[in-house]
């Protein structure tokens, strides 16, 4: 008993430092290098958000049309808690599901994840929703995409990715305030919420209906003007559209007619066929009318 608290006494409460030997040797000196680097290169290059690519999202929105006064969510009435916790986003076999893995939604918009996460960059996660409420709220639904939002043009590659800076404030031992800068690269995801819904109203359609007519005016008016202004016949097919009127000078009184002698009237008698022998009546003609000044 007394030699384990010898042992545990002398492991706690001595302390040995290790004896340091200078070795002045090329080879030696090389080779400690060599290590040292490899040590940095594998600790600096590798992205640190590496095991970040499998992390998941979980992605809650709620929509609004105060117009229609209609709400909806992405979360669906059909969705239940059991496949809530199960379930990962896919356009093919989960469309609907609000759970994203971080991987995926970058390999979505065409791009690594592994290579995002060394510099940084920003991702936008769109969701749109387009809702025909002539329809059942069953049929507005969500349509998921992705994109990347920062610039990767090689050609002007200064700052590329993401990063900011914060600092962490602290008091040394003498209380004095000090602080750590730090330069964080990271990806950071936008959610962007877009869309449109519309119903049936006879008012609207109406105008449109009456815009549309008035617009057959308008086709009809310039038709008129390339036929009769334009084309190498205008000049014969204004003459057969338009009807050319001289003027005339109008008389407001008619002319007094009764001085005037009236005019005899010519009458024929006839009780039958005419018979052998039987003269015709003369018949005299009327008088010619003076021409009135």
């Amino acid at each position: 008993m007394a030699g384990c608290c010898s042992v545990l006494g002398a492991f706690l409460f001595e302390y040995d430092t290790p004896r340091i030997v200078l070795i002045r040797s090329r080879k030696v000196g090389l080779m400690n290098r060599a290590v040292q680097l490899f040590i940095l290169a594998y600790v600096i290059g590798p992205a640190f958000l590496k095991a970040a690519e499998n992390f998941t999202l979980l992605v809650k929105n709620n929509i609004w049309y105060p117009k229609f006064n209609f709400t909806k969510r992405n979360i669906l009435p059909n969705i239940t808690t059991t496949y809530l916790k199960s379930c990962i986003y896919n356009a093919a076999t989960d469309p609907f599901c609000p759970i994203f893995r971080l991987g995926k939604i970058v390999e979505n918009s065409g791009h690594s994840f592994q290579d995002m996460a060394v510099e940084g960059g920003i991702m936008g996660i769109q969701i749109k929703w387009d809702c025909n409420l002539d329809r059942a709220a069953s049929f507005c639904l969500p349509r998921y995409s992705f994109r990347r939002l920062d610039t990767r043009d090689l050609d002007h590659n200064v700052s590329p990715g993401y990063n900011f800076r914060f600092a962490k404030y602290y008091n040394d031992l003498t209380g004095t305030e000090r602080r750590t800068l730090i330069k964080a690269y990271g990806i950071r995801f936008d959610i962007i919420v877009f869309g449109k819904a519309g119903k049936f109203d006879i008012i609207p359609t109406m105008i449109n209906i009456g815009s549309g007519l008035a617009l057959f005016g308008v086709a009809t008016v310039l038709c008129d003007v390339i036929v009769l202004y334009c084309m190498k016949k205008r000049y014969y097919y204004r003459e057969k559209k338009y009807k050319y009127v001289e003027e005339y000078e109008q008389v407001d009184h008619p002319p007094n007619l009764s001085h005037l002698p009236p005019a005899p009237v010519v009458t024929t008698l006839s009780a039958g066929p005419d018979t052998p022998g039987s003269p015709t009546p003369p018949v005299s003609p009327a008088p010619a009318l003076e021409h009135l000044p």
